[in-house]
């Protein structure tokens, strides 16, 4: 699944994420990158989430803030768990001009998690309101929304109550995991499958296997998108050359940057950036 297109407006979605017992009768979560700042609201839980290989148990009813670049999905919901999530392009939340430090913990994809809210409104509430006004579909609604979105993310900075998820060591945990940790910490350096297999304790040949039975990609698919990922981000913060990004990023070959560069992006390095700037 490609990451979608440079900011596609303010939108919002009340979605279903996969249960503990639909992934038992073999339906996948559904993985999604995209270039946009999402906040999700879980109503039931908690919910295992997966974000660029970290997993986290989310509360329900505590709102998450992160950048969407990284590969993400939702898990182990409990039956009639609802997502409402709202995803706020990069250009309008930089044009908000929010704290660098702030905005700096997105970009080094850290997931936010606020406390409990109750004033002036439970946050699942807010985020209920702001699909309902989005499928309105009209200038006014789009624009309350934007400002309330706006107002929210400031008084989470206000406040500064919000944790983040770190990013564990790999260790610990199932062989999947400990795979989909590795590729998380190594992706941007020289990483071999056997050497991942062995962290996990597998062959090279089960490691491959498994990875796709569970994961629905590659290895090599995955380790690519993880790299496109930061890739991303880099030409989204920074004013270094594409070239610079590539190697960074862990290619070694300009075509192959550009090749698999758009085939998740939508378009070349160079337009990516001019997209998100203007």
């Amino acid at each position: 699944m490609a990451i979608s297109d440079s900011p596609i407006g303010l939108t919002a979605a009340t979605r279903v994420p996969v249960s503990r017992e639909a992934q038992r009768t073999g339906s996948p979560p559904l993985r999604h990158q995209h270039p946009e700042i999402e906040m999700v609201v879980y109503d039931r839980g908690p919910v295992t989430m997966s974000y660029g290989g970290r997993r986290l148990r989310v509360p329900p009813r505590q709102l998450l803030v992160f950048w969407g670049a990284m590969e993400h999905y939702a898990m182990d919901a409990a039956p009639g768990t609802l997502a409402h999530i709202v995803y706020v392009p990069l250009s309008l939340a930089i044009r908000w001009e929010l704290p660098k430090w702030f905005m700096r913990r997105l970009f080094e994809f850290q997931v936010l998690v606020a406390p409990l809210n109750r004033s002036p409104c439970p946050d699942s509430d807010l985020l209920k309101h702001w699909v309902h006004l989005i499928s309105i579909s009209s200038f006014e609604s789009e624009r309350i929304v934007a400002l309330e979105v706006e107002a929210r993310l400031r008084r989470l900075v206000l406040e500064r109550r919000f944790s983040h998820v770190p990013l564990p060591r790999a260790q610990g945990g199932s062989a999947l995991e400990r795979m989909v940790e590795t590729i998380a910490q190594r992706c941007l350096g020289p990483l071999r499958i056997p050497d991942i297999a062995k962290v996990a304790g597998l062959t090279p040949e089960y490691a491959m296997r498994l990875f796709r039975r569970h994961m629905g990609l590659t290895m090599l698919e995955h380790i690519t998108r993880q790299r496109v990922s930061h890739a991303q981000r880099l030409l989204a913060t920074t004013n270094r050359g594409v070239l610079d990004i590539m190697e960074e990023c862990g290619f070694r070959s300009p075509t192959r940057f550009y090749t698999v560069f758009r085939r998740f992006a939508g378009r070349t390095p160079a337009r990516y950036r001019r997209l998100l700037r203007q």
